[in-house]
């Protein structure tokens, strides 16, 4: 009952959403393929997919093409594009600045940590005012590359182990009940012996 009740609301939210992609900016470039049925599965497979391609592309430095790269990139993999395209708003006008702030801070770390940077620059005789715009630049992608594939990976992981783990209780939970009602069925005890 529980899970046909899900399943119902799954779909009811799937169709609102298809509906409310059409005619967008991304329909218009993609077009219909943004309709496949493949797009739209909820298996495990594909929610942690697109789960992971979400928060992958929503901590990378690349608004405002984010949707459209969401979208491609669920059209060539295959996952979820719902659920891609709900976790590329992690990156919001609330909360893009915090984020690319701490990416720039880990990805100065790390340039920091290996002292190559500054060599570079040397090197090819950059200048002053355009190496601090590439040096921020670098510090940013590399952080955010650091950040977006650990909680990229990490929320997949967890998808896929609840997932697996919900699955384990529901199939436990019907073998029991299964057993019970062998157990109750008529004739499965001993026979009555006459003349005893």
């Amino acid at each position: 009952m529980i899970n046909s009740m899900w399943l119902r609301k799954w779909r009811e939210k799937q169709k609102q959403i298809r509906d409310s992609l059409k005619d967008t900016h991304a329909h218009r470039i993609v077009g219909d393929k943004i309709f496949h049925s493949t797009l739209w599965k909820g298996d495990k497979r594909s929610v942690s997919g697109g789960l992971f391609l979400g928060l992958f592309v929503a901590l990378t430095p690349t608004i405002p093409f984010q949707m459209l790269i969401v979208t491609f990139g669920a059209i060539y993999w295959k996952v979820n594009l719902p659920i891609a395209l709900a976790a590329c708003w992690i990156t919001n006008p609330f909360t893009v600045i915090p984020i690319y702030g701490a990416a720039m801070k880990l990805g100065s770390s790390i340039v920091h940590m290996f002292g190559f940077l500054s060599d570079i620059f040397i090197m090819y005789n950059v200048e002053a005012k355009y190496a601090r715009f590439i040096q921020q630049t670098i510090y940013l992608w590399i952080g955010s590359l650091v950040i977006s594939l650990v909680t990229a990976t990490s929320a997949s992981l967890a998808i896929r182990m609840f997932w697996n783990a919900i699955y384990r209780f529901v199939h436990t939970k019907r073998s029991r009940k299964k057993a019970g009602r062998s157990e109750k069925k008529p004739g499965g005890g001993t026979k009555n012996k006459k003349g005893v």
